[in-house]
């Protein structure tokens, strides 16, 4: 059954329970929203919550704009707010449909990383004749979130997400973009301790155009997905409004009727934006505002590296959450799911090198192993936070340009031999990235870590390796590699958050729904912006699932807000 077929059969909000129970943010909300249209109530304190008053900021709605302050009225069909990848594909999916779409960005450019893309059913998985069972992985993604998400909503992208790949890779081509498919065993290795499933569905290679176009900067990898959304909106006819921030959901009958526009620019120059058919708020995740990260992910409270120098700086403060939230928008269940990776060389602006990353042993500042150093990234990350100084030290030898081929992938955990560069050795020991040392005692010495302990782990994890048995940890025996042979290298590894997974409520057709889990008439959500759908933990072992969401949802989203008007 097509999405258009799903939409006449009516799966709205009557597929709902009413009355279902409210999590801890839910119910924090309900009380400082009837301040917009009623009887002002203080919600309970959050554990994660660093207000005085038990109330964060963020939660607190602002005065409404007045009609005074508008300078201008714009009137459009959709207007869509956030102009990552599902803000690109909402727009670009409207726009093909006839509306007349205006696209919201905040910066003067649009905005979103990676290059793994995950889908189920694309032709290019097709192609390699890759094959995944898509109830086993909605029910994959539905174990991690401890069944907190919808599993209808869930189960979108395993149903759409290989044609609106289809859809974007035909308009990649046409743009002078090559698009390929992922090798399955880049996403999954018999024999691992965490099952993958190979969701990755298609890379693009970068393209002279597309780079062409590309703020300095960018990574070449994203460039050309970048390149095709944006000029796909254009040629759509979408006008994308850059450097205009959204600022306030209007909404009717006092909080209560329909959403009709937003209000976006600068106090002092405020434009009405209409949107009569709906506003979609794209707007991604919210890892730049400190207190909304800390309200709904404490553990974040934990992580020392500097996370956001890595992915977009100051941009991401949740500003579609906390304006649907303002007008009565339900937000996911506490506590949100952030997407870890073991990305940071704590005190420096890097990406930590691949090689870094490998399974090679880990031992904490007391110079003790602790984990197996196996997993994908945020099990690692999650281990790590528990150990004392939140310390993890990765340490190998000099057998590594042979060993490191061999280990292959885990989930989502890069592994890829053609990031192995010597080169980068040398420079990262020079700025002090790694450390390297003759003797095993040197290197204790260097990395600050109690020698005998030290010097203990390394032969136990010897003799395990020799043995070809983790009886310690349960790591495979071709990730278990000794460490004798000198040069001995060390370096130490941070936590990074790549974005947070929790936003606004929403149904199958990516309405937004309200506390009592009924459809706000007007209003939709896709990409980090939207929830229902992660919680807990990223699901990292089906690898680019978060941007398959991203352009799916945003697809949907366009095509629905048409449709349903």
């Amino acid at each position: 059954m097509s999405f258009e077929e799903k939409q006449e059969k009516g799966f709205t909000r009557r597929t709902f329970i009413k009355g279902a129970a409210l999590g801890t943010v839910g119910v924090a909300s309900a009380g400082f929203l009837a301040g917009c249209g009623g009887t002002e109530e203080t919600p309970p304190a959050d554990p994660g919550s660093a207000a005085v008053d038990g109330v964060p900021s963020f939660l607190k709605p602002p005065a409404p704009i007045a009609d005074s302050e508008i300078t201008e009225t714009v009137t459009a069909d959709v207007v869509v707010i956030g102009g990552g990848m599902s803000g690109l594909c909402a727009a670009m999916a409207a726009a093909e449909e006839g509306a007349k779409v205006v696209l919201l960005e905040k910066t003067e450019q649009v905005n979103f990383r990676g290059n793994d893309y995950g889908a189920i059913g694309s032709k290019m998985q097709k192609q390699i004749n890759n094959e995944i069972n898509k109830m086993e992985a909605v029910q994959e993604i539905m174990r991690y979130n401890a069944y907190k998400g919808n599993q209808r909503i869930v189960s979108l992208w395993a149903d759409y997400s290989g044609m609106v790949a289809d859809w974007i890779m035909a308009k990649a081509e046409g743009y002078g973009c090559k698009p390929k498919p992922v090798p399955i065993d880049e996403t999954m290795t018999p024999g691992t301790t965490v099952r993958g499933f190979p969701t990755l569905s298609f890379r693009m290679d970068p393209s002279d155009v597309a780079l062409n176009d590309a703020p300095q900067g960018t990574d070449p990898w994203t460039a050309s997905m970048r390149y095709t959304l944006k000029q796909g909106c254009l040629d759509a006819g979408v006008d994308i409004r850059f450097k205009t921030p959204a600022v306030q959901l209007v909404r009717e009958d006092n909080n209560k009727g329909r959403v009709t526009a937003v209000i976006a620019g600068e106090e002092g120059a405020y434009k009405k934006f209409v949107g009569s058919k709906g506003i979609i708020v794209c707007s991604g995740d919210y890892n730049a505002d400190q207190e909304m990260r800390e309200y709904y992910i404490p553990s974040t409270k934990f992580i020392h590296a500097n996370m956001f120098e890595m992915v977009n700086g100051p941009i991401n403060t949740g500003d579609g959450q906390k304006m649907g939230m303002w007008i009565g928008a339900a937000m996911d269940e506490f506590p949100h799911a952030p997407m870890y990776f073991d990305f940071a060389v704590p005190g420096a602006p890097i990406l930590a090198d691949a090689l870094m990353r490998q399974p090679w042993l880990n031992v904490n500042e007391r110079g003790l192993r602790y984990h197996n150093e196996e997993l994908p990234y945020s099990y690692l990350c999650n281990a790590q936070r528990q150990q004392p100084g939140n310390a993890r030290w990765a340490v190998w030898d000099a057998k590594w340009p042979e060993e490191a081929p061999s280990f292959k992938v885990v989930a989502c955990k890069d592994m890829r031999t053609n990031f192995h560069n010597p080169e980068n050795v040398q420079q990262y020991i020079e700025k002090g990235f790694i450390r390297s040392a003759e003797t095993l005692e040197e290197l204790a010495q260097k990395i600050e870590v109690p020698q005998d302990a030290f010097l203990a782990t390394v032969a136990r994890y010897n003799e395990l390796a020799q043995k070809g048995v983790d009886e310690d940890y349960g790591k495979r025996a071709a990730c278990l590699t000794t460490i004798e042979k000198p040069t001995f290298y060390a370096s130490p590894l941070g936590t990074a958050l790549l974005v947070t997974l929790g936003g606004l409520k929403i149904n199958e057709q990516l309405q937004v729904l309200d506390q009592e889990l009924n459809v706000i008439p007007g209003l939709y959500a896709a990409g980090n912006a939207s929830g229902n759908y992660y919680a807990n933990d990223y699901c990292v072992n089906l690898p680019g699932n978060s941007h398959g969401r991203a352009f799916t949802f945003g697809y949907l989203a366009g095509k629905s807000a048409v449709k349903l008007g």
